[in-house]
């Protein structure tokens, strides 16, 4: 019985080890992305209602950040860059219309966002 029980303590450890490391493999966007975008989803969600926010990497290596309403209604687009400058780390290039509106509303204005063009 004691031998199942180390048996089975090995297995679950090694699973843990090789999930852990199949995370970690595929969280590649850097700090400054994930925490706007972290940022993102809760101060859109606080002005538009619920809403998800994944981010990714395009041609140009540039990192797209794509917020979308759970209800439809609307879908942000924003360009995120690195700043170390900036209070937060990163400024963010809106992409759409309904990025551009965003800026200066409610707990965004914190936000530096810039239009596009």
């Amino acid at each position: 019985m004691t031998r199942k029980w180390i048996l089975g303590a090995v297995a679950l450890t090694v699973t843990l080890v090789v999930a852990l490391a199949t995370q970690l493999s595929f969280s590649t966007a850097p700090d400054f992305v994930s925490g706007a975008q972290g940022r993102l989803e809760s101060y859109l969600s606080y002005s538009y209602g619920p809403l998800h926010c994944s981010s990714t990497k395009d041609k140009e290596q540039a990192w797209t950040i794509n917020c979308a309403a759970n209800n439809g209604k609307n879908n942000f687009v924003y360009i995120v860059h690195d700043a170390q400058d900036e209070p937060y780390g990163f400024f963010l290039t809106a992409v759409n219309d309904a990025a551009r509106e965003t800026s200066g509303v409610d707990l965004l204005s914190y936000l530096d966002i810039r239009a596009n063009g």
